[in-house]
């Protein structure tokens, strides 16, 4: 890797074939939550919403082709899938005082879809902020979903490795960080430069909270052979276990004298990815990290 680039600065190969064993070509069955996004947030039309989201999603591919795009992962809505989105809803909508609200950030947010769905059950949008590599997948969030002159959420682009003056602005600042299908495009020492921006952004006091959830596997390692990564030439990447996972935040929390409770789980993926995208043992890891001094 060229000394002077960051981890996401790395020029990909232009793999936007639809011939990518990450690209499924038909959308299947949308979520019954995710159709009440497009409905009545969005206001999209029930016969429309089918043809709107393929359209946005090519255009999408053509910028970069992740994972993610190829298989609609996007649509999954993760954080309302998370064990704790209960209680950070309640969070975000009835903070401790008004003088400090609560704020979210949505690390590698891709289309912020995850924003509009706290939006929608209720959280005040001008307290969120999503951040993603990609400006044009932040513009075609909004055309996603229809609310370019409505949605008071702050939206940035920055890269997490060179932090801009954007993201500098919210060290801090934030009380939840959701970083989902994110960590795990990289190593290692990537992921421990990662988290320690996450624990410069989160206001340093008890209760801060990382959330999200990433691709594992029961073996620990460094893993290349039938990831994205190595098809769109952004090296290794590291696959955590439960107790891996555990070690990194310790180290974290040892560079950074902080402490931390982290819970992680390890879930069987079912059906959700095809055969050939599989690896033995590939897991589901879901994460939920709180600062606790």
């Amino acid at each position: 890797m060229d000394a002077k680039k960051t981890p996401n600065q790395v020029v990909p190969n232009p793999q936007t074939s639809r011939e990518a064993f990450w690209y499924s070509p038909s959308l299947g069955n949308l979520s019954p939550q995710s159709r009440e996004l497009f409905e009545q947030y969005s206001q999209i039309p029930p016969d429309d919403v089918f043809a709107h989201i393929y359209a946005i999603r090519e255009k999408a591919w053509e910028i970069f082709p992740y994972p993610c795009i190829g298989q609609w992962r996007f649509l999954d809505l993760s954080i309302s899938q998370h064990p704790a989105y209960p209680r950070i809803l309640s969070r975000l909508k009835q903070p401790p005082s008004p003088q400090q609200p609560t704020t979210l950030l949505d690390l590698g947010c891709c289309f912020a879809q995850d924003i509009r769905k706290l939006i929608h059950d209720g959280a005040p949008g001008n307290n969120l902020h999503g951040c993603d590599l990609n400006p044009e997948f932040l513009d075609l969030g909004h055309d996603l979903f229809r609310d370019r002159e409505t949605c008071v959420a702050h939206f940035f682009a920055a890269d997490i490795f060179a932090p801009n003056d954007e993201m500098r602005a919210l060290e801090g600042k934030v009380d939840i960080i959701h970083a989902a299908s994110f960590l795990h495009i990289f190593g290692w020492e990537e992921q421990v430069i990662i988290c320690e921006q996450m624990i410069r952004l989160l206001r340093p006091q008890k209760g801060s909270l990382i959330i999200g959830r990433q691709v594992g596997n029961l073996t620990a390692g460094e893993m290349g052979e039938n990831t994205a990564n190595k098809f769109l030439d952004r090296g290794k990447v590291w696959r955590h276990n439960e107790d891996s996972f555990r070690k990194m935040w310790s180290e974290v929390g040892e560079m950074t004298g902080t402490r931390w409770d982290v819970r992680v789980e390890s879930l069987v993926m079912e059906d959700e990815w095809r055969k050939e995208w599989r690896q033995e043992g590939v897991r589901r890891l879901v994460i939920e990290v709180g600062r606790m001094e």
